[in-house]
């Protein structure tokens, strides 16, 4: 504002006294008689100046209020999905029946779009799911190797030329898992009322063995849901892992229908 002042007084002055703008401004004589040299154009692109930087200041002002207004509305839409989320599996949660056992607990996942119950002595590593929607584990116990037995959860993308193809990508997986693991066994299986895939295979780490259980559901065509299960063949904890972690599967509730509303928004369909 004190630039644009004195631009003005400098834009608006008669000067009839200045002989020159050096000698006036190094404090030399002057003549009312003569009149001033460049006076004009000089004051009149000094004008300029000061009004462009009077618009770069405006637009920096704006840009900050654009991203936060931005940014704002970014986040407003992430909660309304959050809470569509959220009234859609507490609805499925009573049409499915879905009980409470008073040994587990149960777990929201909004950016999943699912919710579930685990043993009560569970550990939940899920930082990255609330906070963005990154990998969880759901631990039952750590070995003394730092190792944990447990279960992952992971929304995976779907290869293009698979999203049309299911049945080449479960072949592709079923290959891979041979080639790496020995013998795989590949299931039908169902999840929240959604058709999926079983992988089970045995995974040698030194001189102990894995039970694998890999399950995998499309949420919408390009995402899949993948869920690892993994359990020591020698622990004495074997059976009863096995009989929680398949509670916990069975106990999966999907909000499929915002998931597909999402996908729609994001595809502009």
């Amino acid at each position: 504002m004190r630039c644009a002042h004195v631009a003005q007084q400098i834009v608006g002055a008669q000067p009839r006294s200045i002989k020159c703008p050096v000698m006036a401004l190094a404090g030399g004589a002057l003549n009312s008689n003569v009149r001033p040299l460049f006076t004009s154009n000089w004051a009149r692109k000094l004008g300029e100046l000061v009004m462009n930087q009077k618009i770069v200041l405006a637009v920096i002002a704006i840009i900050p209020a654009t991203l936060t207004a931005l940014a704002g509305y970014s986040q407003g839409q992430k909660s309304s999905d959050s809470n569509k989320s959220l009234a859609e599996l507490d609805s499925k949660k009573i049409s499915l029946q879905a009980s409470q056992n008073p040994n587990f607990k149960q777990l929201v996942y909004p950016n999943y779009g699912i919710m579930l119950n685990v043993p009560a002595n569970w550990t939940a590593e899920d930082s990255p799911a609330r906070l963005a929607g990154g990998e969880f584990n759901l631990v039952s116990r750590y070995e003394e190797t730092k190792g944990s037995i447990g279960m992952n959860f992971r929304l995976r993308p779907v290869q293009p030329n698979y999203i049309n193809d299911l049945p080449a990508q479960v072949e592709n997986q079923r290959v891979t898992l041979e080639k790496n693991f020995g013998a795989v066994k590949v299931e039908d299986t169902t999840i929240s009322g959604v058709q999926g895939k079983l992988f089970t295979y045995e995974s040698a780490t030194g001189k102990r063995k894995m039970l694998i259980k890999m399950y995998w559901v499309r949420v919408v065509p390009d995402v899949q849901l993948q869920i690892l299960c993994a359990q020591y063949l020698d622990a004495a904890d074997f059976n009863e892992f096995w009989m929680q972690a398949t509670q916990a599967i069975s106990s999966i509730v999907i909000a499929i229908d915002s998931w597909q509303a999402r996908y729609k928004k994001d595809k502009g369909i």
